[in-house]
This record gives structure tokens, sequence and C-alpha cells, in this order.
């Protein structure tokens, strides 16, 4: 089974609909049920459910009703980042509410789930980040706030890496490239999903805490 977060939309729907094409048992997760018409339309062995990856309650509840399912793909992708506004225009209620989402919500699952990812044959959790979250490579500034819950979620993927290394769980981190699920992307969204899947079907064990574009170049912490 594979596990996807953020289906109501651009790259989870997208993940959802190739996995199942190809045959795997999906769950796809839902922050709005009454926007998940293009999910629940998908194809194959899908199962859609409603989760706010924010609520922690409902983690464990959704974690609940896995009890006992091996889950090979743990695919934390749900995640907020606009507006970015500039310095001195900080928006603090947004911040932490893109932290919950980005950061601590994937946290949250991870620890919730370990069980279900080490039962399972893959053993893999993934991580949708963005190159935006790499401090070596932050050379025009703004963004705090999207910067941050992905330079926290890449610190996150290096320490699940490490824990959970004696269990042969891969960790890895994943840059989808700008893609076209906002104004402006110039990767089509298909090809970013497609790329980010080929990252993870031919990263081995020995692969876990890397940092990868959806064209498997590794990138700087």
């Amino acid at each position: 089974m594979i596990v996807i977060t953020g289906c109501d939309t651009g790259l989870g729907l997208e993940f959802a609909r190739q996995y199942a094409a190809d045959g795997h048992r999906v769950h796809a997760t839902c922050l709005d049920l009454r926007n998940a018409d293009e999910a629940r339309a998908i194809p194959g062995d899908i199962t859609v459910s409603k989760l706010d990856v924010t609520d922690h309650a409902a983690i464990e509840a959704f974690a609940e009703g896995l009890a006992g399912a091996p889950v090979d793909i743990l695919l934390n992708n749900a995640g907020i980042g606009r507006p970015h506004p500039p310095f001195g225009q900080t928006d603090y209620a947004n911040w932490r509410r893109i932290l919950e989402t980005n950061l601590i919500g994937p946290m949250k699952l991870a620890e919730c789930l370990v069980e279900n990812v080490a039962a399972s044959e893959l053993k893999t959790m993934a991580f949708v980040s963005s190159r935006m979250g790499s401090i070596a490579l932050n050379n025009s500034g703004g963004s705090y706030a999207y910067r941050s819950s992905k330079a926290g979620l890449n610190m996150v993927v290096k320490s699940l890496a490490v824990d959970l290394a004696p269990r042969h769980v891969s960790v890895i981190a994943l840059h989808p490239g700008w893609a076209a699920t906002e104004p402006g992307g110039r990767v089509p969204v298909a090809e970013s999903v497609a790329g980010m899947r080929g990252v993870l079907h031919r990263a081995g064990r020995h692969h876990t805490g890397i940092f990868q574009t959806y064209h498997d170049q590794p990138l700087p912490w």
C-alpha cells in the first residue's frame, strides 16, 4: 500500500493517479472531501479519506484505521506556502500554520505510521520538500515561512534516516521542481511526479537520508 497526503489537487492527485495506474493499492488523503471528486474518480485500487495533517488526533485515528496494514511508501506530500510577504510584513499566524502543515504534520505521520512502514516490503518514507529549503542555495532571501518549513523538514528527514536505519526504513526528501501547480510553474505536474517516483524506485536502502530533485540530481542541504 502507498499512503499519499494532500491529494485534493496538484502533485498529490497526480501521485495517486500514477501509482493506481501502475496497479498499486493507494490510500489517498484529502483535506476537504468536498473537493475530492477527481481523486474519487481515479480508476484502480484506491481509497480516499479525509485527513488534516495539522490535526494530530485525526492523524492518530487515521493510523489506528491502518493498524496491521503494511505501508510500502508513506508519501508526505501535503503542504502550503503562499503568500510570501516581504521582510517587515510577516504574517506570524500564517507562518505557524505553514510550520504545522509542512513540518510538524509530516513528523507526526512518520511517528504514527512507522510500524506500518517497517512491516512492509519497500519500507520507504518520502517527503516532498523544495530547493527553497536548501540553506546552501538560498541566494535570493525572502520567503521566510516557506523556506524555514522546508529547511526544518529536511532536518527531520536526516534525523529520521539515522534513527530508522536499524529498522531498514529508507527516508528521502524530494524536490518536485517548479511544478505547474501555481502561476509561473514550468514543470508539468505529470513529469514532476513521474520523476520523483523514479527516484524512489531507484533508491536502495543505502540511499536513505538523501535530498534529490525530480530528475534525480542531489541537492545541498
